[in-house]
Parts: C-alpha cells; structure tokens; sequence
C-alpha cells in the first residue's frame, strides 16, 4: 500500500503505464493533487528536499520506495558515531574535557572494539526505547488509524539519523572537538528525526519530541551503564 506525499492517505496505486516510456501519475482522491511527484524527479531534486527537512519526500522514501540497502546506513552511521567517539577519547586537549563528562571513565576505554561495542549497544538500545513509547502510544490510543510496522518504524529512525553523515564532514575538517559544529550537527540530527518520525506516527511534535528525547536519554545511559559494567568486570 503506497501512500499520498501531500496529505499521508493510503492508496492503491500511485501511477499507470500505458508503454515503457510513457505512464501516468494518479492524483489523490482526498485531496485531489498528484499522489507522489517525485517518481518523475530527479534523485537530487529529493535529496535535496530531504536535506530541507519536507515531509513530501520523507513520505516518498519511507512508502512508495524499496529501500532495501538500509542496513548499510546502519553501519555506516554507526562507524561515524564510533569513531568520533575513539578520536574523543584519545584527545587530550583542554576544550575536550567538556564532552568527556558525558562518560564515565573515558580515558580508561579508549579500545576501539570497545567502542565499536559500546556504540552499537547505545544505538540498539535507542531504537528499542523509541519503538517501545510508540507501542505503548499505540497501545493507550487503540482507534489510532496510522500505526505502522515495526520494520517500517525502525527504517524511519535509521532514515531520520542520517543527519549524522555530517560528522563526515566534521572529522575531515578536523573540527570535530569545535562545540558549536557538534551541536549543529546535532540539532539537525534532531530535527531528521523528528520529521521521518512524524511522517511514519503522524504524532503530534511534541508527543515526537518527548517519546525522541526520551530514546536520546536513554542512549546515553545505556553508554555509560556498559562502560560501567566494563569496569565492574575488570576490578573483578
């Protein structure tokens, strides 16, 4: 089942052929505009909506394409995260010392296996919380109309986090100590979210905001409960 990019409605099809090279967009029958214009698009054009944040395309990616490559993404931003954390780790530099209090004995694991495991630990633990609160979200609304699969949900957590790809950008620059760059990037790693995760729940903002900031707390403390846990097993 496709989905209308203007208004979200469910529908069957979004064009016809009528040749190889010739078909047809179907306009929505709730609100009467063009179901999805950007199969007609060129892949920048969308990207370039996506970059600016437009519900339209977030809905075209999430509903009317087959994104099976995603779990590529996954490692991907999951490289990022873990390897601007080892670089945190092994810096020294007196304006470093600020992020560093976000952790519990950093400087005591500084392995890079051990953050690669610490990382992904945090991420599982993240999208397990988010999917959690919507369920239970579900749960408390059962006339709620616009649930969505499990699968569907975490695609859009994984869509929505690509806002992290920036940190490309941040390590090769060498500004990736600089606070005001991290909390650019951040924001707008938020702010992917938010929009993919909205498009997928329809929630209002600030139920997506909450449910959201309770997963970004949540990963931090499963970060720091697993380097916890790490220093436990080596005092005994």
């Amino acid at each position: 089942m496709y989905r209308c990019v203007n208004c979200g409605t469910a529908i069957e099809e979004l064009y016809r052929r009528y040749s190889p090279n010739v078909l047809k967009l179907l306009k929505c029958e709730t609100c009467g505009l063009l179901a999805d214009k950007y199969i007609e698009y060129d892949p920048v054009i969308i990207l370039v909506d996506l970059i600016l944040l437009k519900k339209r395309a977030y809905r075209h990616l999430l509903y009317n394409c087959d994104i099976t490559p995603s779990w590529k993404l996954v490692i991907i931003l999951w490289l990022i995260e873990s390897f601007r954390n080892f670089l945190l780790c092994n810096n020294n530099k007196q304006y470093v010392q600020y992020w560093r209090l976000f952790q519990l004995n950093f400087d005591k694991h500084c392995s890079l296996y051990v953050i690669l495991f610490n990382t992904a630990f945090a991420l599982v633990t993240f999208v397990f919380t988010v999917v959690l609160f919507t369920k239970v979200r579900w749960y408390l609304y059962p006339n709620n109309s616009d649930k969505c699969s499990t699968t569907l949900l975490m695609k859009a957590l994984v869509i929505g986090g690509s806002g992290k790809l920036l940190g490309l950008l941040e390590i090769t620059w060498g500004h990736i100590f600089l606070t005001p760059h991290y909390l650019l990037i951040l924001g707008y790693t938020l702010l992917c979210l938010l929009t993919a995760y909205s498009v997928i729940t329809n929630n209002e903002k600030l139920e997506s905001m909450m449910i959201l900031g309770i997963g970004i707390v949540v990963y931090n403390c499963a970060y720091n409960f697993s380097l916890r846990i790490l220093e436990i097993l080596e005092l005994v």
